[in-house]
């Protein structure tokens, strides 16, 4: 190595000694806080305290809920194992309205709007959207 390449590779270490701390300080100092996130799920709406009806359906469970008044009616839909289509949509025949889309395993809970909950037989059908597939159909009467 030459004298001049000498100086310039010690000038280039004495340089990165002092800015690879400083970045990496600052680098730390850039860290958010906490970050909100919104969830990926919706919020569902909390369950109405009577049953009305209830159907068993394969791997679903559906129940028809109503408030104390009569006034509001629910879908609720327990999945017990994980769907075969991971995109089932419920919705109601006649009005062709999506109540929502089905996921995992779990609870939920579909608010009816008020022409819906006095229409009867009440009529939910579970579609694969994607694949133009009609999975099933429950009547509640």
């Amino acid at each position: 190595m030459t004298p001049k390449l000498r100086k310039i590779h010690r000038y280039t270490w004495f340089s990165l000694a002092i800015l690879l701390p400083i970045g990496w300080l600052a680098a730390i100092w850039a860290i958010p806080g906490e970050v909100w996130q919104t969830p990926v799920r919706v919020e569902q709406p909390a369950a109405l305290p009577f049953i009305l009806q209830s159907k068993e359906s394969g791997d679903f469970v559906i129940n028809l809920r109503q408030d104390s008044a009569g006034e509001r009616r629910q879908i609720e839909i327990f999945i017990k194992k994980p769907l075969t289509s991971p995109n089932t949509t419920v919705t109601v025949e006649g009005q062709e309205k999506t109540l929502g889309l089905l996921g995992t395993r779990g609870v939920y809970h579909f608010d009816l709007d008020s022409l819906t909950a006095k229409k009867w037989p009440l009529k939910l059908r579970f579609e694969d959207k994607i694949q133009g597939r009609l999975l099933r159909t429950i009547v509640f009467e």
